[in-house]
């Protein structure tokens, strides 16, 4: 690959200050075993590195066409889908999610206990797009021992086949909220939620 800094309009200078932060902070620690970044603007690559090892056991190097397994590939493509909307004003990322989806205006919270004894309550605040853009709004995918998840599993929430991005999303809408919006994290059905908000949204078919 041609790396051309100045013509892209960078520092190269600069630009290896990136090389820097992954080996001090991921490398060299050990949060990552290697990875690949490429730096570039409007189709000119201005910065490429292959940094770390692409097999720790082997104690390979990381090699400039190493190929990866990804997965989930969809999630941004989705993501960045809802932003474009975003983009073109037609939302604001604190406004609540249940504008758009009205069945999840009375949404509750988990508090404490199982089965029949679980205890929810309405949430301190509504889930926004923001919190569904970073799983961070209360959602799980349901494949944990926590009540919450039980629940997930005994109404079958899961976007089975025939399942349409509208008809999964209302099921959720019957499903406490594992933890209080912009709480905390958690991998989690979000995507599918912004897959549906950008159909409802566009009048379009995600698709």
């Amino acid at each position: 690959m041609q790396v051309l800094p100045k013509r892209a309009g960078f520092a190269a200078d600069r630009l290896e200050r990136i090389t820097e932060h992954l080996n001090r902070n991921y490398i060299e620690t050990e949060k990552i075993v290697g990875c690949q970044v490429v730096v570039s603007r409007h189709g000119q690559p201005a910065y490429f590195q292959s940094l770390g090892k692409m097999d720790r056991e082997r104690d390979k190097p990381m090699a400039d066409d190493a190929i990866f397994r990804i997965y989930s590939m969809s999630k941004p493509i989705t993501s960045v889908a809802l932003m474009m909307l975003y983009e073109r004003g037609y939302f604001q990322l604190n406004d609540p999610v249940h504008r758009v989806i009205p069945e999840w205006r009375d949404q509750q919270v988990y508090v404490s206990g199982e089965d029949n004894s679980l205890e929810t309550k309405t949430p301190d605040r509504p889930m926004t797009f923001r919190n569904v853009l970073s799983h961070s709004g209360g959602l799980t995918y349901g494949n944990s021992p926590h009540p919450v998840d039980a629940i997930y599993r005994r109404q079958k929430v899961t976007r089975e086949e025939g399942a349409t991005l509208r008809s999964f999303t209302e099921k959720l809408a019957g499903v406490p909220l594992r933890y209080e919006p912009g709480q905390r994290w958690m991998y989690s059905y979000s995507t599918d939620v912004c897959g549906y908000l950008v159909e409802a949204i566009s009048g379009q078919s995600f698709d």
